[in-house]
């Protein structure tokens, strides 16, 4: 997985990349099954997002056996810290985002990722 700088993820396209880091690798029909729901949308609705996510470096795609699978491409942290870190400057205006310790009951977040979630936020704050 990689660090991605842009555009933050759409409520979908989040959505997907929640289950993917949960998961570690998807094919559309899984990831269609598990948000279809949430959302809404038919398979082939899905498949669109799939694909603009892969145009958008978040996800990748790879062909096994016919299925397209697919995993994060933007690791957990470095999303969540990103999207953190602007949300504070731009919607809080605060000068420094909150620390890690805010998040300690998400259940997205280990322990060890917590850690590195707040070593992110305070570069971020750091390099402000």
């Amino acid at each position: 997985m990689r660090d991605i700088k842009g555009t933050d993820p759409t409520k979908p396209e989040l959505a997907i990349l929640k289950r993917l880091w949960r998961a570690d690798e998807m094919s559309a029909r899984e990831i269609h099954d598990q948000i279809a729901g949430d959302f809404g949308w038919s398979y082939s609705t899905v498949r669109t997002v799939l694909e603009r996510m892969v145009d958008k470096g978040l996800i990748s795609k790879m062909s096994v056996d016919g299925v397209n699978i697919y995993e994060a491409e933007v690791t957990k942290v470095a999303m969540l810290g990103r999207m953190i870190a602007d949300f504070s400057a731009r919607v809080l205006e605060l000068d420094a985002a909150p620390t890690a310790a805010f998040f300690a009951d998400s259940k997205l977040l280990s322990d060890e990722e917590l850690e590195e979630l707040e070593e992110v936020l305070r570069k971020r704050e750091d390099c402000s």
